[in-house]
């Protein structure tokens, strides 16, 4: 199954680009199946790392046995090893790996508007995706970036679109 994995630091748009990326492949009627991964993998506590690649695989493999032989993936890779780890896991015959950036103040007041204030986790959310706005671009094997700055979801999702051309 052909992936496109679609990166970032929380805050960015991933969830909104898969959306729209969604979108245009539906009006084009180019089958596909697509997963937001941390809302596959959202427990507590958290997943071991058995777990994790057990729910994934066996999702993947139930789209491959529906034959769906493009899949999209929005995931917050954080290392080549989390790549790794997710490719083997839904058993990415090809991939495309995209990563989306914005400045880390952009990530800031994204977060600070979506999440509830009252939400515990919400400081240590923005440190942490303040960080990886600085270290994903370290990221090895990544085909295309692309800013969500000023950008709507759709623009974005159409260059990744472009981009996937005729191996959707």
């Amino acid at each position: 199954m052909f992936t496109v994995v679609i990166t970032g630091p929380p805050g960015v748009g991933k969830t909104s680009v898969l959306t729209a990326l969604v979108d245009l492949l539906t009006d084009d009627d180019v089958a596909h199946a697509a997963i937001e991964l941390e809302t596959l993998i959202w427990t507590h506590p958290a997943l071991s790392d058995h777990l994790w690649f057990a729910h994934v695989k066996s999702t993947c493999d139930l789209y491959r046995a529906a034959g769906h032989r493009l899949l999209l993936v929005a995931e917050t890779l954080e290392t080549d090893e989390d790549r790794i780890q997710l490719l083997d896991a839904v058993g990415a015959d090809g991939y495309l790996l995209v990563r989306l950036e914005a400045q880390p103040d952009t990530l800031a007041q994204r977060l600070t508007e979506r999440e509830p204030t009252t939400w515990s986790g919400l400081p240590g959310l923005v440190e942490h995706s303040q960080e990886l706005a600085l270290t994903m671009p370290q990221l090895s094997c990544v085909e295309l970036v692309l800013s969500t700055e000023d950008q709507q979801a759709e623009a974005v999702a159409g260059r990744i679109r472009a981009a996937l051309g005729t191996r959707s």
